[in-house]
Formats: structure tokens, sequence, C-alpha cells
């Protein structure tokens, strides 16, 4: 076993991971927005049109994950066989058709393919101890229910190197599962910031520490299961607990998971260790409102963590204490005032004290507001995203997923898969995204805003091109690019 120190150095090194958890230049520009896609049929054709798109992301945690935290093949494909029986088998089939799709697409042998699915997914449980670093890494959550709407806000705190790896995924099973919209890095096949077609929605925070730590579920395994087979609070809480009751386990990683139905706006907290879940309900803040709020550490009663005399200015006490602060002080609970509690700092500067944060090591890296119609998000320390492009990002619930740019790249007349298709905002935006070209050569960016484009197409042994086009949100526009073989001189 690594220790957390182990788990900092591996978020920092990939710059992959996106998870709540050196500091860097900040950046002249925010990103302003991730990659969006619909993935739909079967669990095992979910997983392979995965590793089409997002080949670079699944390699590169298993390769990170394996030479720079020494965690093995054979360890993994051990733990695997240690906790399958607790994984349920829809997630096992996602995860084997991500293998799949790395072996058809990609010629990665299955073997090989497999090993780095199972390094990404059970790999935070195989290293993670629960210690605490100096400076916590963590996010803030709260959700609040009053005349003025229902919100489940969190924000996202990790390495300024994730500014810019996260995607959005709409999740369409064939096989009688909820549909959800999930907020995530595409190497996992867990949810850490989901909301499904039931109108339940969870986010995700680092837990405290664990209990009786043993080999057993990952979490955010749960939390998939959670949105693709729950409609309601109740049958969520239910799902967490029946492990348990069934004498099974949860793993090493610990969690705190808030959880809000927008069907009648009941919300729940639920702190997570190996054998043991608490449940706390929604608390009046005054009258009229129902609100819950966390940062990172657990309960005292349930797991107090020895914080060795630093428990007064510990990173997410000082955030809690600052949101518990600030709630009560506002008239109207509607969504300005959530962004307003979300981009908390001090004097206009975001701290490890502030809500909006931006420390030595750990920034806020995404910003989420969930309501019952649309789910919000911004970049970055939200505090300095919104004053760069005035409004966040919105997700419209009804249509999650809204071609903008498609296309088919042929060479020599036939269609040309696989080829790196870039996508970068030439006229201010902040807008660069990545994806690859289908069997068939088509391509697609989704929910772009309004903006001048360059368009590049990439792949091996053809000329590289070039396009730019102008292009008006809510358009589908289409733009088709040849590319030539390069000429062969002797």
């Amino acid at each position: 076993m690594n220790t957390l120190k182990a788990f900092t150095r591996l978020v920092s090194i990939s710059g992959i991971l996106f998870f709540c958890s050196m500091s860097f230049a900040q950046a002249e520009s925010l990103p302003r927005m991730y990659t969006t896609y619909a993935y739909q049929g079967s669990w095992e054709d979910i997983g392979r049109q995965t590793a089409l798109h997002f080949r670079d992301t699944i390699i590169t945690t298993g390769f990170v994950f394996n030479n720079f935290i020494g965690i093995g093949a054979d360890e993994a494909r051990d733990y695997y066989e240690a906790v399958k029986h607790l994984i349920p088998a829809e997630i096992i089939e996602q995860m084997q058709g991500i293998a799949l799709g790395l072996n058809e697409y990609w010629s990665i042998p299955y073997d090989i393919a497999w090993a780095w699915t199972l390094i990404a997914n059970l790999g935070f449980d195989i290293m993670n101890l629960p210690e605490l670093e100096e400076e916590t890494g963590g996010c803030t959550a709260f959700a609040l229910h009053s005349e003025d709407g229902t919100f489940l806000c969190h924000n996202t705190d990790n390495m300024e190197a994730n500014l810019d790896m996260g995607s959005l995924i709409h999740y369409l099973p064939d096989n009688g599962d909820n549909s959800f919209l999930s907020f995530f890095s595409p190497a996992f096949v867990g949810a850490a910031l989901a909301i499904n077609a039931q109108g339940l929605v969870l986010v995700y925070n680092v837990g405290g520490r664990n209990k009786n730590p043993a080999a057993g579920l990952p979490v955010l395994l749960k939390t998939r299961q959670v949105m693709a087979e729950c409609d309601n609070l109740t049958q969520a809480v239910d799902s967490f607990t029946a492990i348990l009751d069934a004498g099974g386990t949860y793993g090493y990683s610990t969690a705190n998971f808030l959880i809000l139905d927008f069907k009648d706006a009941s919300m729940a907290r639920l702190q997570v260790s190996s054998d043991d879940i608490k449940v706390t309900y929604g608390q009046e803040l005054k009258e009229g409102v129902t609100y819950i709020a966390f940062t990172n550490e657990f309960d005292d009663d349930f797991s107090p963590r020895d914080l060795e005399g630093s428990d007064n200015d510990s990173s997410s006490v000082l955030r809690y204490r600052r949101l518990v602060e600030i709630l009560p002080e506002f008239e109207k609970y509607d969504i300005e005032t959530c962004w307003e509690i979300l981009s908390d700092s001090s004097d206009g500067q975001p701290t490890n004290d502030t809500i909006c944060r931006r420390g030595e090591t750990y920034i806020t890296t995404l910003t989420n507001i969930f309501t019952d119609t649309t789910a919000y998000y911004s970049v970055g320390p939200p505090c300095e995203y919104l004053p760069e492009y005035d409004d966040p990002m919105a997700v419209d619930l009804e249509q999650m997923v809204k071609p903008s740019i498609v296309g088919t790249v042929t060479a020599m007349d036939r269609p040309l898969g696989q080829a790196k298709v870039l996508l970068k905002s030439i006229s201010g935006g902040g807008i660069s995204l990545k994806t690859y070209s289908d069997e068939d050569g088509t391509f697609v960016f989704n929910n772009l805003e309004s903006c001048s484009y360059r368009i590049q197409v990439k792949k091996f042994l053809h000329v590289p091109k070039r396009v730019f086009v102008d292009y008006q949100k809510g358009e589908k526009l289409t733009v088709d690019i040849n590319l030539s073989l390069f000429n062969i001189t002797r």
C-alpha cells in the first residue's frame, strides 16, 4: 500500500484524474467547456465508444498508476478477483467494453487493455490509506430548497493540471437502466457528479478516516450503479446500505455523498467507510429553507480523524466554517445566490480558506449547480471564470447533447477512421477540444458556443489539414475534410 502522499503525486504527474483531491502558474485563460458525448447501446457498446474517443486518457491513467505508483497488472487482477462479486455485472460489462475498444480500435492486446482498465478503476482503492495531508484536497458541497427553487451545488478542488481533463457523457443504456449525465474523467466507469433521467442527482467529496479499512466495492462504482438503477432518494440510500446488510464491504477510499431528488426536493448526505454508513437528511436553515452543507471531514460521531493539532487550520475545516457562516446571510436562495456562495473569496482573492479556492497545491477545477431543468458548470475557480466569460456553461436536461459541428474525414474517397480531430476557438472563448473519427469517418463536436474555430485533422501517413469555420450557437454545421497521403520520394 502507498500513502495518500502517493495519491497526491499521482494526480500531479498525470494531470488527468478528475477527482476531488504542484502548484502551477495561473493560466492566461481558463478552459471554457468540456468535451461532450452521448453514448448508447449495451454497456459493452458504451465502453467501446469510450475507448474510441478517450484512448489517450485511458492509456495514460493506467501507465501512471503502474509506473509512478507501482500498481502492477497482477495486483490489479488480484484485487479485482477479491471484490468482483460485489461489482454489478453491468459495470463489469462496461469495463470489458473499454478493454475491447482499446483492442479493436487501437490494436492494444486485450490482456494489456484489461489490465489498464482495472488499474484505472481500482487503483485508488489499492493504494489509498487514510492519512491527512497538510493541505487537504477535496470539495465543497451544499444543497438548498426554498420557494426560489431547489439547487445542488458543488466545487471540486483538484490540481490545476486537471483543469481541461474532464468530460461530459450522457449514458443511454438500452437494457432498461436509467440514462444519466456524468461529469467525470472518461478513464473511470464510476460516477462522481451526475444526474439521471429520474431527477436524482449526486455529487462526491473525499471522506475522512476509514474505520476498519478493507478491500471492497469502490464507492464510485456504487454511485454509478445508483445513477443507473435508482429512481428516488429512498432507493439510493437503500442501495448504499444493502451492500453492508448483505455482509459486503466498501473499499479503502472513503467518501461523502450528497444526493438530491428533484421530484420532492428531498436530500441526504451519506458518509461511507468500509463497513459503515451514516445518513443525514436535509435540515432547516431558516424558515422555509432546507439545506445540507459539508466539505470533507467525517462527523466526529461517525469517524473522527486525528488532525494532530491542526484541526483549527486545515483547509477542509476552514472551508466548512466559512460555508456555514455565509449560508444564512441571504434573503433569497436562487441561482444567483448559489453562484455567489460558490464564488466566495477573500477581498477578491481565492484562498485555501474560501469556497472559491486557489491554494498552493489545490484549486477549484470544476463548479456545478444542478437544477431540475439545467446542469450549470464552470471550469476553474468560479470567482475567476465568471468575470472572464460572464456566464457559466448550461446543459439543458431536456436535450443534454446538441450536435454542433459534424463531419466526415475521408482519404482517397473512402471514410478514414481513428483520425485525430482538434477544435480550437480562434476569436476568444477558451475552447480547445479533441475527438477521433469513427470507423465510418464521422466526427462530432457537441454543445459549442458561438465562435470562430480552427479544425485540424491528423492521421499517420496522411498530410494534416486545417479548416476555419464560423459557428453560431444552436446551429448544426457540417464540415467534411479530405486528407491526402504523404508522397513517397526517391
